[in-house]
């Protein structure tokens, strides 16, 4: 066989290798659950709008507040990421077909 043409057919193995190699598409994951907002402690009467909690009841609630806020950012912010790689599978998906 002729040594330039088994460099060709060497190099267009490896070309179709690596084209393929990179053709593959990753489908995005959302690995996050939905928040849980905290309920209203028993102590307090949203109807009138009063409380008979102690302070310790209300700065918990508060608290657990603050934490599900957090949450809820950390949340989006997993949704943005989720939109984005799904995005970038819509793409790789469409570049597979052409």
């Amino acid at each position: 066989m002729n040594p330039m043409r088994t460099i060709l057919i060497i190099l267009a193995f490896i070309t179709t290798l690596c084209t393929q190699a990179g053709a593959w598409c990753s489908e995005p994951s959302l690995y996050m659950s939905k928040p849980t907002k905290p309920s209203v402690p028993w102590c307090v009467n949203e109807w009138d709008n009063t409380h008979t909690c102690s302070d310790w009841e209300i700065q918990q609630y508060y608290d657990d507040l603050e934490n599900y806020r957090a949450e809820v950012d950390q949340f989006i912010t997993a949704l943005n990421q989720y939109v984005s790689e799904a995005s970038d599978y819509a793409q790789c998906l469409f570049k597979e077909l052409e």
